[in-house]
């Protein structure tokens, strides 16, 4: 701050404080009032807009797909944004870089805005970064909320077009648990890894199938898919076909 800002400060400090009131009970009745008015209206919106709870958990179902609290919805849109597909957008940005970033730039805040303007107009880029901050994490939160819930079972998709070793194919992708993060015409998880509806309209190929079901980071650098290494030669052969047959032979 520079010297003629800091007698400035100290003049206005100074006819403020000789104008003031005592701390107590002025300042103690204010602050009554607010707490008293942002608690009813907390008690207002939880009236209004309830959470659900959801049902209870059958631990014997094979179809629940887990979701997280509410107030982690952020983090579930978050995690749908950086899928793991390719090298530049590894889930490892949104599960530990991205927060930790966040974190350390809310811890470091103090350190760098070394400012004594207490008037929140006055400070722009602290008010337009408090604003930004805000407003991403009320519309992932509300992305989230909104997003497809699908079944974690596969049995429950309906293709037409399926021959016998399609029918195979989904037989071992039902079996490996691949709808707990896939989905297939809104039925499985709706993340993290992407939606396989269409799948076979991207013309990867059998061979490029196979080579990712085997090692998933030797065709896509980065993805959080695990390796489905103990498949036999068919079962490789007949998931890889029904792959490529999504959205275009099997619909």
């Amino acid at each position: 701050m520079k010297k003629s800002e800091r007698e400035a400060y100290r003049r206005d400090y100074a006819a403020a404080k000789a104008q003031g009131k005592p701390f107590f009970p002025y300042a103690v009745y204010k602050d009554l009032i607010v707490a008293s008015v942002a608690i009813g209206f907390v008690f207002v919106l939880a009236i209004w807009q309830p959470i659900g709870i959801g049902e209870p958990i059958n631990p014997a179902t094979t179809d629940f797909v887990p979701r997280p609290e509410w107030y982690f919805f952020f983090l579930f849109e978050l995690l749908k944004i950086f899928k793991g597909d390719n090298a530049l957008t590894p889930v490892i940005m949104a599960t530990f870089i991205v927060p930790n970033i966040l974190m350390v730039l809310l811890l470091v805040t103090p350190f760098i805005d070394r400012g004594r303007e207490r008037r929140i107009w006055r400070r722009p880029i602290a008010l337009t970064s408090g604003l930004l901050v805000i407003f991403g994490l009320a519309y992932l939160t509300q992305a989230g909320l909104e997003a497809p819930v699908g079944q974690a079972g596969a049995a429950g998709i309906e293709l037409e077009g399926l021959d016998a070793q399609g029918e195979a194919g989904l037989e071992v992708y039902i079996a490996n648990g691949c709808s707990s993060c896939h989905m297939i015409k809104d039925v499985g998880a709706p993340g993290p890894g992407p939606n396989l509806t269409d799948e076979g309209a991207k013309n990867r190929g059998i061979e490029w199938q196979i080579e990712h079901l085997k090692d998933p980071t030797s065709t896509s650098p980065g993805s959080s898919m695990p390796a489905f290494a103990n498949l036999t030669d068919q079962q490789y052969d007949d998931l890889a076909v029904f792959l490529e047959g999504l959205g275009t032979e099997y619909r």
